[in-house]
């Protein structure tokens, strides 16, 4: 764990609490949709989330414009989501969706179009200079960058148009990095970093701690883990074989590693 003096004594600080790797994490999203909590209601919850724990790092960091760096999955989708309630609080938010929104599965394609109706600096890039044009100009001056390119689902070394982002992201260095659930190159499970993985100060973990953020392999990428409910029914837990975490009233709260 390291780093900041930022309060977070306040919180609840759980010695121990469950963690999924990624097929539980994806069976999570599929037993909860049979409970009838579908995946843009977890979307919705889980990007105000992220929302509310950037802005909490963005004052510790001294205010300033967040890049948004938002991937074609679900993980892009909490990402987008987040940029708009971030520019809705006021905040100066540059979002850069890395893929075409053309081919945005729901219910990420809605969040894009609700992202972009409101004040921030939007931009899409599908490949090659593109792509580093874009979150180049992103990441230029901002304190905090939001990570939400790639998620559980994702296996071996990140490819492009990811990779590029990674890298750009990476070269910046901005003072604070939120990654959403895990930094994005990392494997869920064995908690590996490929080549390229985002080096993240802050890791928001939703519903469930991820079992690859918890591995001391990734100590040296997650930075301080966080956790937070978005409302997934225990029974979900239940139905893959995990516990529900103790998360009694929404709170961010910060896990320590075994």
């Amino acid at each position: 764990m390291g780093g900041h003096d930022d309060g977070r004594s306040a919180l609840s600080r759980p010695a121990r609490t469950t963690s999924v790797d990624a097929a539980q994490a994806a069976g999570l999203d599929r037993a909860a949709a049979d409970l009838g909590v579908a995946t843009d209601g977890l979307m919705a919850v889980a990007g105000f989330q992220c929302a509310r724990l950037a802005h909490r790092i963005r004052a510790e960091a001294g205010g300033g414009p967040v890049a948004v760096l938002a991937g074609r999955g679900n993980n892009g989708g909490d990402a987008l989501v987040a940029a708009r309630h971030l520019a809705g609080w006021g905040v100066p938010v540059r979002l850069v969706l890395v893929g075409d929104p053309g081919r945005l599965a729901p219910p990420a394609a809605g969040h894009w179009a609700a992202a972009r109706s409101g004040p921030l600096d939007a931009h899409w890039a599908v490949a090659g200079d593109g792509v580093g044009a874009a979150v180049d100009a992103a990441l230029a001056g901002a304190r905090v960058a939001v990570d939400g390119l790639l998620g559980t689902g994702g296996r071996g070394d990140p490819r492009e148009p990811e990779a590029t982002a990674i890298r750009c992201l990476n070269r910046a260095r901005p003072p604070r990095v939120l990654s959403i659930d895990l930094p994005s190159g990392l494997d869920a499970g064995s908690g590996a970093p490929g080549d390229p993985c985002v080096t993240a100060t802050d890791t928001a973990m939703l519903g469930a701690a991820k079992t690859g953020c918890l591995r001391a392999a990734a100590a040296g990428v997650t930075g301080v883990c966080w956790l937070a409910d978005i409302g997934i029914p225990a029974a979900a837990f239940a139905a893959v074989g995990a516990a529900a975490p103790a998360l009694a009233d929404g709170e961010w709260v910060v896990i320590e590693r075994p």
